[in-house]
């Protein structure tokens, strides 16, 4: 963090002095983390009021950081994105739109996508379904596969 008030600091990755980052989330081993990055503008609040104990609070948009979407058009997203690090050039995203009668969850994986579930998948489509896979599809099944087809 390169305070303003830091004349002396060559506003890089050894200006800053150690800060701990605020959290909506933090137990033991579990919770959510998201560090800012060298150049994001960052809110500092001190604990009690003790400049010795700075911690950042958020992060924000201005000038030269816009958020990912522009607003007001798209004000009713809610999403994380992300910048491939280091360099950018990608990302990962994930946005929730709640404009009514255009609701959608979007998942956007610049590489891979994993998933592990401990127990059952279900999925539900109420209307279509469309797969394309620009590559190969390999499948293992350890116990029994059963298809149903209700129509032709």
């Amino acid at each position: 963090v390169q305070f303003h008030w830091d004349r002396e600091g060559q506003a890089d990755e050894h200006t800053s002095c150690w800060l701990r980052v605020a959290s909506s989330w933090a137990g033991n081993a579990y919770g959510a983390i998201a560090i800012p990055r060298i150049g994001m503008e960052v809110l500092v609040t001190f604990l009690e009021g003790d400049p010795d104990q700075p911690l950042v609070t958020g992060c924000l948009y201005h000038g030269v950081h816009q958020p990912p979407y522009e607003l007001p058009a798209n004000k009713t997203r809610t999403l994380l994105k992300t910048d491939s690090s280091p360099g950018g050039g990608g990302y990962n995203e994930l946005r929730i739109e709640d404009r009514k009668g255009q609701e959608q969850i979007y998942i956007h994986a610049q590489r891979d996508w994993d998933e592990n579930i401990e127990h059952d998948q279900k999925i539900r489509v109420g209307h279509q379904r469309h797969d394309r896979v620009e590559g190969s599809v390999y499948s293992e099944f350890l116990g029994e596969q059963h298809h149903t087809l209700h129509k032709d």
